[in-house]
């Protein structure tokens, strides 16, 4: 098993695309931490210029911008498994582990701990980043408690959604299909149905990761009484990781890979 994780790590981190992805995540979590500190969204344009930023509530969605880039960790999930079918490096793969399993956990084990990485390298930028930029305002205080409980939750988030990339790469194979996809449902069909609703949204993969880190949408509306506590946010989450696995793992063990 040692032996795959370090084959699998070199084929992660012998390509741009990883590093490139994490630094679009470091970026957009940035990003979004700046319009939420400097910016005040459209909901709010009636409220004193600084009114959002005494909320406690609206701190937390900034403390927890870094949660809002964790599809990058599931892109990354995505084209780490579909490049083996896309270059034709999956019949080695297989060639190497006759008894496929083997791969296919080692895999998901790497892509886990990457995307955990991932997570916390982007909360510390980010969170560096709103201390910095609210340091000149008037604001609630950052509780340290809290930081450290959506640090946790940005580490699983981003660690299960890795390896949620990676089931569904196994399950669908096409790159370009299997990114579209993941990409459409996670911005926008999950956030319209969240919208129509209320009930189905917190039991989606967006709306787990929201409760794991108790924030409420990006533009301050909602409440965390409309999330699942902490620990159901954190099983739906380990829910999905498990059931997209195992299938993936009951479809991918039985295909020919040509």
């Amino acid at each position: 098993m040692i032996a795959m994780l370090k084959a699998e790590w070199r084929k992660a981190s012998s390509t741009k695309v990883m590093w490139g992805l994490v630094v679009a995540a470091i970026l957009f979590a940035c990003l979004n931490v700046s319009l939420l500190i400097l910016l005040r969204p459209s909901a709010a344009r009636d409220l004193p210029s600084g009114a959002l930023l005494t909320n406690a509530d609206y701190i937390t969605n900034i403390v927890g911008s870094a949660g809002s880039s964790a599809f990058f960790a599931l892109i990354l999930g995505i084209i780490g498994m579909t490049a083996e079918y896309r270059h034709l490096t999956i019949t080695a793969t297989f060639l190497a582990s006759p008894r496929r399993s083997p791969a296919l956990v080692a895999k998901t084990v790497l892509y886990l701990l990457i995307g955990a990485v991932m997570g916390a390298i982007t909360f510390a930028v980010s969170f560096a980043l709103a201390i910095i930029l609210l340091a000149s305002k008037e604001h609630a205080p950052i509780d340290g408690s809290q930081a450290l409980q959506i640090l946790g939750g940005v580490v699983l988030g981003y660690a299960i959604y890795a390896v949620l990339g990676v089931a569904l790469g196994a399950l669908v194979r096409v790159q370009v299909a299997a990114v579209i996809g993941a990409l459409a449902f996670t911005l926008i069909a999950e956030p319209l149905l969240g919208l129509f609703f209320d009930w189905a949204g917190r039991w989606l993969p967006g709306g787990a990761l929201r409760a794991v880190l108790q924030a409420t949408s990006a533009s301050g509306r909602g409440s965390t009484a409309d999330l699942l506590p902490v620990w159901g946010g954190a099983l739906v989450l380990i829910a999905y990781a498990v059931l997209f696995g195992v299938l993936a793992s009951a479809t991918t063990l039985r295909r020919d890979v040509t």
